[in-house]
């Protein structure tokens, strides 16, 4: 599979981040896009419970399905 390049535009963006959990199963976030490196992908969401936000990094790139900005 082809790495896709992800614009700079998307940094600031609300994105999902939908992730391979086991062959069968995957999981989705959502947040704000933070940063992205070789280390990870960093994304603000919001607390499970309500309140508080936190930063959280999704690494490694392999367990990353798909990246992108939501559509409104």
């Amino acid at each position: 599979m082809e790495r896709e390049n992800v614009p700079d535009s998307w940094i600031g963006r609300r994105v999902w981040v939908i992730t391979v959990a086991t062959a069968e199963r995957t999981t989705q976030e959502q947040g704000i896009l933070l940063n992205m490196n070789q280390f990870g992908i960093a994304v603000r969401r919001p607390v499970l419970g309500g309140g508080e936000e936190e930063e959280v990094v999704f690494y490694p790139w392999v367990h990353v399905y798909q990246l992108g900005p939501l559509i409104e």
